[in-house]
């Protein structure tokens, strides 16, 4: 699955430039003029707003709720509800499931980030890894939108697809739920990003989109406690290496 994630921890022209789009409205401070805030780690539990594209607004990186409300949700009792249930969409029920078919269709969007982490289990005791992409840029998560205007306004939310993992992804998320085998984040490749928003691209070309992505193009470490006391917060250490010599001439090692 993917609760964890890291965005806007490099300047915002990097972001603008990799993906040909600008922050907002205004530029590179966006709609509130507000300096961007940058988020070495966040969990999708906290339903911090992150940076999306959208097909309505291709050229912008916009900012959504992670959790997705879907458009039938009748109230805010109701939204924070399902939020929980909503960070993630699994690819083989993307076009099933009440909450997410609707935004399959029509509502796909790129997740920007910087990258993700996810946890290995050995001997009962969790440890977190960071995920990125070799050469550091940031990269683009396949998602579904809805927007759902039923009290309060008008509030913009988004899920995370999720697929098959491949061989690095398998070895580190080892311990999926017990209704689930495991899993890792949908990674564009850089030439899908426009056809997986476009409205026009049907079912059939969507799912044959989501697979799983090549490994020798990541890498992967242990960083800092994600959880608990132990758990620095939102700073740059998060993502820093960290030793643990309980994983020591596991295969971790291959892929520092």
């Amino acid at each position: 699955m993917c609760y964890d994630i890291a965005y806007f921890t490099k300047k915002i022209e990097k972001y603008e430039d990799r993906f040909g789009v600008r922050y907002g409205p205004s530029g590179i401070h966006g709609d509130t003029g507000q300096p961007i805030t940058p988020i070495y780690h966040t969990s999708g539990f906290s339903h911090l707003e992150i940076p999306v594209i959208t097909h309505v607004h291709p050229d912008m990186i916009q900012m959504f709720t992670w959790g997705l409300i879907p458009f039938w949700v009748k109230n805010l009792a109701g939204a924070a509800k399902i939020q929980n249930r909503t960070l993630n969409a699994r690819d083989i029920t993307l076009f099933e499931k009440p909450s997410f078919r609707a935004a399959a269709k029509k509502r796909r969007c790129l997740v920007l980030v910087d990258g993700f982490y996810d946890h290995h289990w050995k001997d009962g005791r969790s440890f977190p890894f960071y995920i990125q992409m070799k050469n550091r840029e940031p990269f683009a998560l396949g998602g579904v939108w809805e927007s759902w205007d039923k009290e309060g306004g008008e509030r913009n939310t988004v899920a995370i697809v999720t697929t098959d993992p491949n061989p690095m992804m398998a070895y580190i998320h080892n311990k999926p739920a017990r209704s689930e085998t495991a899993r890792m984040p949908f990674i564009l490749k850089r030439e899908f990003e426009h056809v997986w928003i476009d409205p026009l691209t049907t079912q059939e070309e969507t799912q044959q989109m989501i697979l799983p992505f090549p490994e020798e193009e990541m890498e992967s470490m242990t960083v800092s406690r994600l959880r608990g006391k132990a758990y620095p917060g939102n700073v740059p250490e998060i993502m820093d290496f960290v030793d643990y010599i309980e994983l020591k001439g596991d295969a971790q090692e291959s892929h520092f």
